[in-house]
C-alpha cells in the first residue's frame, strides 16, 4: 500500500510540474504581432522639422540630432501622449522630384510628436533623421515608403 500511495504522489507532484510554465513561456510577449509579411506599407512624404529644444506632444524633450519623427492627426488623434508615442517607424527614401539626396536610404524613427499639417501618409523628420535620410541635404520633401516595426522592435 505504500507503494501504491507513493506512487500516486509522484503522480500528483508531476502533473503540477509539467503545469508550471517553462521559462521560455514566461518571458514570452504578452501582446501578438502580425508577421513582417503582413505589415501595411505606407507610402508618402517626409519634411524636415526642429525640435529647438521643447517638449514633443509625448511629452519628452529630443534634441534635433535625435532619429525622431511627428505623425499627423491621423495617428495622433489630437492626443498628448498617444498610442503611438515611442513607436519604432522604419523609413525608406524613394526619391525626390526637388534634387533632394539619399534615394534608397533607410532610417528607423522614434515616434515622439505631432505634426498638425501632416496627413496619414505624411512624417515629419527631426534633422538628425533627416540627415541619415537624405544625406544631410537642405531642406525639403522627400517621397517615403514606410511601415511600423513590431512592438518588440522588428522592423
Amino acid at each position: 500500500m505504500l507503494t501504491t500511495t507513493f506512487t500516486a504522489l509522484i503522480a500528483v507532484v508531476a502533473s503540477f510540474a509539467a503545469a508550471l510554465p517553462s521559462p521560455a513561456q514566461a518571458d514570452a510577449p504578452t501582446r501578438v504581432e502580425e508577421p513582417l509579411s503582413k505589415r501595411t506599407d505606407h507610402y508618402g512624404l517626409g519634411t524636415i522639422y526642429q525640435q529647438l529644444g521643447g517638449y514633443g506632444s509625448c511629452g519628452i524633450q529630443n534634441p534635433d540630432s535625435a532619429l525622431i519623427a511627428a505623425l499627423g492627426n491621423y495617428w495622433m488623434k489630437n492626443q498628448y501622449q498617444s498610442e503611438y508615442c515611442g513607436r519604432l517607424i522604419q523609413v525608406t527614401n524613394t526619391g525626390s522630384d526637388d534634387g533632394v539626396g539619399g534615394k534608397g536610404n533607410t532610417v528607423v524613427v522614434k515616434v515622439q510628436d505631432t505634426c498638425p499639417s501632416c496627413d496619414e501618409n505624411h512624417i515629419d523628420f527631426s534633422v538628425g533623421a533627416w540627415n541619415q535620410l537624405t544625406n544631410n541635404a537642405a531642406w525639403g520633401t522627400v517621397n517615403i515608403e514606410w511601415h511600423f516595426c513590431n512592438v518588440n522592435g522588428q522592423c
